[in-house]
């Protein structure tokens, strides 16, 4: 009983003993753990804490708006990443990652120069000197698994802290570039449909002309003839009759002319002579009609080129001429025919009221428009600049292909 009684005080001894007290050094280590820790927690550094109880570890998830942040930016349909000074990617979401076909720890720590399409690196360098001191944009391609990768991208400095960044945001431009090509190739095939439909209205408009001129024309012609034979074979006793003869010759004239007219106007016969002598011929027609002067510059050697081209530009200066009559308002016009690049330029200068070529309404101009579409149709370009109070300029250009042009024989 004794010895059991030893034995029972010494366990209640050892098991009444307090564990010993931590050292200052312990617990100074332990303040600057829950100091990091801390600063950890504010700084965002940190998305959940694991704790050691009695019932084993348990994990504080710390949902705050630092969190909300970043699952917006890991479901972000572009791609993210923060660059640090020397151009190393510190940080990505998973969406950049699939961007460049590889894994997120992959990426991370990685150079974004070697992430780039070799030929895009000068680009890549030229918008990171931008970035370091405002914000840019611009466009480059990415390595995707071997193949090039176009994305539009956006970087902004950063210093979190005093610390030098960029952060980048990249958007996928393969389904724009895909609607790009598209909406290219469906104006390409209007454009080619348009001069299709043009070359058809043209071929139209001289069978017309000729049909009128050489139908109509004669059938007049010959009837006033034989008007005139009958008025000469009347007795001058018929006076009322040779009035009534006069008036229907007189009537007979202003048909031709009105044949004669719409006839040029569907087609003028004398493009078959040459540009030069066309547009010669347009500049004195509207001079006769508006009063307005306008001087001639043309080819010093005339040059023989290929129809579509002679009516393009004949048709630009009618449409010009027509416009400086309804709104210029000028006082003198000067048309320039040039050979110009391997191509034929066009050029006609006003000195009326001008306009504001940016004016939003422009566009809805269908005479401007079917100057431009007859230019780009045949390769060539329209410039029109023009200035309020100070006139108007309008210059077209259309090559010239080797095959198309040789100097005019007389």
């Amino acid at each position: 009983m004794e010895g059991g009684r030893h034995l029972a005080d010494r366990t209640k001894s050892r098991s009444s003993k307090k564990p010993p007290s931590p050292s200052r050094r312990e617990l100074t280590a332990r303040l600057r753990e829950a100091e990091e820790t801390l600063r950890a927690i504010r700084s965002g550094e940190v998305d959940a804490i694991v704790v050691a109880g009695p019932r084993g570890e348990k994990v504080f998830t710390l949902e705050g708006a630092d969190h909300i942040y970043r699952v917006f930016v890991e479901r972000m349909n572009e791609g993210a990443a923060v660059l640090s000074r020397d151009h190393t990617i510190l940080h990505c979401n998973g969406r950049f990652a699939r961007l460049l076909g590889a894994a997120l720890r992959s990426v991370i720590g990685s150079s974004l120069q070697g992430l780039v399409w070799p030929d895009d690196r000068a680009s890549l360098d030229a918008l990171l000197r931008r970035a370091a001191r405002a914000p840019c944009r611009g466009e480059i391609r990415l390595q995707s698994q071997g193949a090039p990768l176009p994305v539009h991208v956006s970087l902004s400095p950063l210093r979190p802290g005093g610390t030098r960044a960029v952060c980048l945001i990249a958007s996928d431009l393969t389904d724009v570039r895909g609607v790009e090509q598209e909406l290219r190739a469906s104006s390409e095939q209007l454009r080619n449909l348009a001069a299709r439909l043009l070359s058809v209205r043209e071929e139209e408009r001289t069978r017309i002309a000729r049909e009128i001129h050489d139908e109509l024309g004669q059938s007049l012609t010959t009837m006033k003839l034989d008007i005139s034979w009958l008025a000469r074979r009347l007795s001058p006793r018929n006076g009322q009759m040779l009035q009534r003869i006069r008036a229907t010759l007189r009537l007979a004239d202003d048909l031709i002319k009105s044949v004669r007219r719409i006839s040029t106007d569907l087609r003028p016969g004398i493009l078959d002579l040459g540009l030069s002598a066309a547009v010669e011929w347009q500049a004195q027609e509207f001079q006769a009609r508006t009063g307005i002067p306008c001087k001639l510059r043309l080819l010093a050697e005339e040059v023989v080129v290929a129809p579509d081209v002679s009516t393009a530009l004949f048709r630009i200066l009618q449409e010009t001429l027509t416009n400086v009559a309804r709104h210029a308002r000028a006082t003198r016009t000067e048309v320039v025919l040039e050979r110009q690049r391997e191509g034929l330029a066009l050029s006609i200068r006003d000195d009326g009221r001008g306009f504001d070529p940016v004016d939003p309404s422009l566009s809805k101009s269908l005479g401007l428009l079917g100057i431009r579409e007859r230019a780009a149709m045949l390769g060539g370009r329209v410039s029109i600049s023009s200035t309020p109070g100070k006139g108007t300029r309008i210059t077209a250009w259309i090559p010239l292909a080797s095959s198309q042009e040789s100097p005019a024989t007389p």
